[in-house]
Order: structure tokens, then sequence, then C-alpha cells
């Protein structure tokens, strides 16, 4: 959520038929659409190439002698546009037919996604931001890019409805930028879904989350203990005189009771000394009881009234 940082002012290169060059400073990525699409616009229209994008330019016959002139300026226009982008997008790209169809397939793909993410992201900069060891005029420089950016995914207006959102939006920012890093993976969902979720749904996902990380834990535990006590099981059985069912180990109480008895004596024999039979197992069970009766409450309880008070 980090990149297309920095500023996004379109540069005027010479020359201008040169294929190599770029059209902004910052290349195109899966976040920064928006203020790439308004430098590419500005870029072409100060070569006069805009009409290449926005279907205003008719593209002559094939068998027309301008056909040519025409496919030399469009391949042109697509060579700047792919160069405008980091090379994983530009290849997924550069198979495109036009520069106007690849201008609209980069806005099908990223023209219409939810932009809460980068709106999280700047606002989580702007808040920790520091002057640290740059100047005056850097520092500035830094903030007014932040800045305008989001300016442009929150325009100014005075619509109340668009104005309770962002209140509403913000709280979401707040809550998920104060979560631990353990829940990276549940903010990154929740801020890439195609709209927002409320401020409720997303305290519940954050709530299932936390009982499934914390069911997650009981499961891991009882893997370990059950690990711990065939361990011990184990070592009390290797400081015993024999190991495993030795046949030349009988038990006169089993034998007497028409058992075979086989394996153990009679001063290790479970029936005579149940004391002696391992209890790893259900010690456990017992110790962890309480806590799966709260997480089997803390599950089903109800708590939507709650969050949409809040």
């Amino acid at each position: 959520m980090t990149k297309g940082e920095g500023s996004l002012v379109a540069k005027i290169e010479s020359p201008e038929g040169n294929p190599n060059q770029r059209l902004c400073s910052v290349l195109l990525n899966e976040f920064n659409y928006l203020p790439w699409s308004r430098a590419i616009t500005l870029a072409l229209g100060g070569r006069s190439k805009l009409s290449f994008i926005n279907n205003k330019s008719k593209i002559p016959d094939a068998s027309s002698s301008e056909y040519e002139s025409w496919l030399s300026n469009d391949q042109l226009v697509m060579s700047w546009l792919l160069n405008s982008m980091e090379p994983k997008l530009a290849e997924i790209f550069s198979y495109t037919e036009s520069s106007r169809h690849l201008w609209d397939a980069v806005k099908d793909m990223y023209g219409n996604l939810n932009n809460a993410a980068r709106v999280f992201q700047l606002k989580k900069d702007l808040a920790g931001i520091q002057q640290g060891n740059l100047s005056f005029v850097q520092h500035l420089g830094n903030l007014k890019a932040k800045w305008n950016e989001l300016d442009m995914y929150r325009p100014h207006t005075t619509d109340a409805t668009i104005l309770l959102k962002r209140a509403e939006e913000d709280k979401i920012f707040q809550l998920l930028a104060s979560l631990g890093s353990e829940y990276e993976d549940l903010k990154s969902h929740l801020l890439m879904t195609p709209e927002l979720p409320s401020f409720a749904t997303v305290c519940n996902s954050i709530q299932r989350e936390e009982v499934r990380k914390m069911v997650m834990n009981v499961n891991t535990s009882i893997r370990g203990s059950e690990a711990r006590a065939f361990a011990a099981n184990k070592s009390v059985t290797s400081d015993r005189t024999y190991k495993g069912k030795r046949p030349d180990l009988k038990c006169t109480h089993c034998e007497g009771i028409g058992r075979a008895g086989i394996g153990h004596i009679r001063e290790r024999c479970w029936i005579l000394h149940p004391e002696l039979k391992p209890k790893f197992n259900e010690e456990q069970k017992i110790k962890e009881a309480p806590l799966r009766e709260a997480l089997t409450s803390l599950i089903q309880r109800e708590t939507s009234a709650t969050l949409l008070k809040v």
C-alpha cells in the first residue's frame, strides 16, 4: 500500500517522438491509477496526442494513405503508456491492439477499484510523518504531495451524505490503524473490497477474526499438550526396567483372572495400581474445559446490536 507516493507532475520531454520516454515521473501500480491517469492526460494533451485515448481520433481505413501515419503515432503513444507503468503491469498490457484499447483496459482494471486502501495509507502516512533530517522545503513538499493526492481521492464537497460517509470511513481507518500486525491480512481484505464495509461490519469482522485466532491457538495448544504427554509417557516408560511388551514379563494377577498378562509384572499392573495409568490427556482436557466454554459463549454472543450503537 505504500506505492504511488511522490509528485505526479507530468514531464514534457524531448524529442517528442522518442518511444522510450515516460510521460510522468511515477509509474503506474495497483494503487495510484487516479493521479497517474491525470498526469498522463496532461502529458498527452501537451503533445497533441490526447485524441488517441479519448475516442476522439477516427481510425483511418487500413487502405487509406493516412493509415500508416496514424498507426505510427498510435504505436508511439502505446510505447509512452507502457513505459509509464511498472514492468509487471506493462507486460500484462503489452499485447493490446491500440493505445485506446490499452487505455480502456487499464481503466477497466484499476479505474473502478475502491480507493479506500490508498486513502487509508495516505492518512496513516500523514499522521506519522516527521521532518527528520529534511529541510523545511523538502518536508513541506512531501506533505503537499500527499495532501494533493488525498484531495484527488476526496475532492471538496458540501454534500452532507458524502461527508457523513467520509466521517464513518475515517473511524474505520483509525480503528484499522490501531490494530496489531497480526491483523494485516484482514485489514488488506477489508480495504480492497469493492465497497468499504460499514463500521459495524468491520467491527464484527475483527471480532470474528479474534475468535478464530483464539480457537486456532487452543487447537495448537491441544496438539502441543498431546505431544508433551506422549513424550512424558515415553520417558516414564523408558525409565522402567522393561520396554514394550516383553514376553519374559508376566503378571500373575492378570493370569489369575484369565487375561494374558504379558508385558508387565504384578507390581506394574494397572488393574491393581490404577494410579500408574497415564493421566496426561484427562488432566489437559480438564484444564482446557473453561477456555473451550468461554470460546463457545463468545462465538454465540450476539454483537450486532451493540456495535450499531458505536
